[in-house]
């Protein structure tokens, strides 16, 4: 199947198999369950690659690091070193968490997108979930990009008042006062380093929305196959017997509850997959949020400092909403499947008790709440989104 096909087809894998292949692409091995043929040369070239990116990675990460022991550096480069030093060390905690799991990934990925499909199928709920992943990534790519153009607006007005050479990042080597053509390049490849390691962070969330998104509506799509049930128990009373109904009702139901138990796996494994990822999140934006309203009270007043400080709360708070809202819809839209389940029509079969016994057990299992959870205790939600908002002004507050 070509992607133009699978596009209309099952937009939902499309979606996640470009992000799985462009995170490939950027030398982070695969995450997507489907194998494709490759040559030994390119197997051998390819590891190579990835070699040399996560090199390139970690070995800015770490020059930056130690730019911290720097003795010549300005107020407003130390201000900023800080919230590089945690930012960049926290996006490399989440690429290490997408490969140590990559396994458990590929497993779910296969699950969520293809076990359901062979039951039951509904390309409404493929078109409304796919359009809020398209809402979240691309706000959350804008601001994330915004904020990188903000920041060298503010490098610009640096240099053309200070001298300073244009930067972005801040490294142990080259310093502004290094100059020379082979360190003009080397400060290339560290600004080339910013836009690939965001890049890259910004793959690995959207692979994570797609992921959150895409399990509630698992969880949508089973309320509505029961939504289905009982419209076509009653459109069909007329036409068979009620032993006929009954058996037919018995094994859609089964279907139903089968449905249901994919998504609670799916559920399960994401949470154990994925919940690295969301901790590292809610720990990057609480401290980069303090960090920055620490910057909003030490740097100097001018509109373009304003501006690069406004875009990086903005792209936090942006990035930490869309985990919390994503995995508060997971929360809500399961707890509408017991509803559901009970209004499917079960108790218009009185004369099976086999029936009415496992629609009971599958009401009362549903009932359990599906949590999304950072380190474990933090649930992803609508009003944790401003808990965490709410603790990292306080946080400022008594810190500063």
């Amino acid at each position: 199947m070509d992607d133009m096909e699978l596009r209309k087809t099952h937009p939902q894998k499309y979606y996640l198999k470009f992000i799985c292949n462009s995170l490939y692409v950027l030398g982070y091995g695969s995450c997507w369950y489907e194998e494709t043929p490759r040559t030994n040369f390119h197997k051998i070239f390819y590891k190579i690659w990835s070699g040399i990116a996560n090199f390139f990675i970690v070995i800015i990460v770490i020059n930056e690091i130690m730019a911290n022991f720097r003795p010549n550096l300005t107020a407003k480069e130390q201000n900023d070193l800080v919230q590089f030093t945690f930012g960049h060390s926290l996006i490399v905690a989440k690429i290490v968490t997408m490969y140590y799991q990559r396994d458990r990934i590929k497993a779910v990925l296969k699950k969520l997108l293809e076990d359901n499909r062979t039951i039951f199928i509904s390309a409404d709920i493929d078109k409304s979930s796919v359009k809020k992943v398209k809402v979240y990534c691309i706000v959350l790519v804008s601001t994330v990009y915004l904020t990188i153009v903000s920041a060298y607006i503010d490098g610009f007005r640096a240099h053309f008042n200070e001298g300073i050479p244009i930067r972005g990042e801040i490294t142990y080597y080259p310093t502004p006062l290094d100059s020379g053509i082979l360190v003009n390049i080397l400060r290339f490849i560290v600004e080339f380093h910013w836009l690939y390691i965001v890049t890259v962070m910004n793959l690995i969330d959207c692979m994570s929305y797609c992921t959150l998104i895409f399990l509630s509506s698992q969880f949508k799509l089973t309320q509505t196959y029961y939504n289905l049930l009982r419209k076509k128990y009653t459109k069909n009373s007329n036409k068979k017997t009620c032993n006929v109904l009954g058996e037919e009702y018995k094994k859609d139901f089964l279907i139903g509850i089968r449905l249901h138990e994919n998504a609670l796996w799916c559920a399960h494994h994401v949470q154990a997959s994925l919940g690295y990822i969301y901790s590292s999140q809610i720990c990057q934006s609480i401290i980069l949020i303090v960090m920055c309203l620490v910057k909003f009270v030490t740097s100097a007043r001018n509109m373009t400092v304003l501006l690069a400080n406004m875009t990086y709360l903005s792209a936090m708070t942006v990035m930490t909403g869309a985990y919390m809202t994503a995995g508060g819809d997971i929360t809500y839209e399961a707890s509408l499947v017991s509803t559901t389940m009970f209004h499917s029509g079960w108790d218009l079969v009185v004369f099976d008790k086999e029936l009415r016994t496992l629609a009971v057990v599958a009401i009362q299992r549903s009932q359990a709440p599906v949590y999304m959870t950072a380190f474990g205790v933090i649930i992803l939600s609508y009003n944790n989104l401003i808990m965490v908002l709410r603790s990292s002004y306080s946080f400022f507050a008594v810190m500063y």
